[in-house]
C-alpha cells in the first residue's frame, strides 16, 4: 500500500524537479550588490567566494590603506594593510586592528575621500575623487 502525502501533485512535481533545486541553489549562492558613487548606480551579481577591496590614502598620514573582505553572507572577514603609523592612528595602539576588523559584518559599506577612494567588487573597479562610494548588499536579505 502506498502512503498518501498531503502535498498537491503540482507541489510534489516541483519538489522533484531539477529546475526547482537549481533555482534554490542559485538563490543560496547569489549575492546582489548595489554600488553608488560619482553619480552612477551599478548592480552586481556576485558569488559568496567573491571578494572585495577598498583602497584609499589616509588623509592624516598621507599613506595608502588597503582593506580586503569577503561576501559569505554579509561583507565580512575584513583585513587591513597599512603602515604602523596609520594603524596606530585608527587604534591608538590599544588593540590588534585586524582582529577587531575580522569580526565585523556589514550589509552596507560607505567610504568617502577628498583624495580618492577605489572599490573593487566582482571584477569591477569603482572610483570616487572628492566623494563617496557606497556598496549595499541587497540579496540575501
Amino acid at each position: 500500500m502506498r502512503a498518501r502525502t498531503s502535498l498537491p501533485k503540482a507541489a510534489r512535481l516541483l519538489l522533484g524537479s531539477w529546475a526547482f533545486w537549481l533555482l534554490l541553489a542559485f538563490l543560496a549562492l547569489a549575492r546582489v550588490v548595489e554600488v553608488v558613487g560619482e553619480g552612477e548606480r551599478s548592480l552586481l551579481l556576485l558569488a559568496p567566494w567573491d571578494g572585495g577591496r577598498v583602497e584609499f590614502v589616509h588623509s592624516v598620514t598621507g599613506r595608502p590603506v588597503l582593506l580586503e573582505f569577503g561576501l559569505p553572507w554579509r561583507f565580512a572577514g575584513f583585513r587591513a594593510y597599512a603602515d604602523p603609523e596609520t594603524e596606530a592612528y585608527y587604534t591608538g595602539g590599544e588593540y590588534p586592528w585586524n582582529e577587531a576588523l575580522a569580526g565585523q559584518r556589514h550589509r552596507v559599506l560607505a567610504y568617502c575621500s577628498e583624495v580618492g577612494v577605489v572599490l573593487y567588487l566582482g571584477g569591477t573597479w569603482f572610483r570616487a575623487q572628492g566623494g563617496c562610494l557606497r556598496a549595499r548588499l541587497l540579496w540575501p536579505p
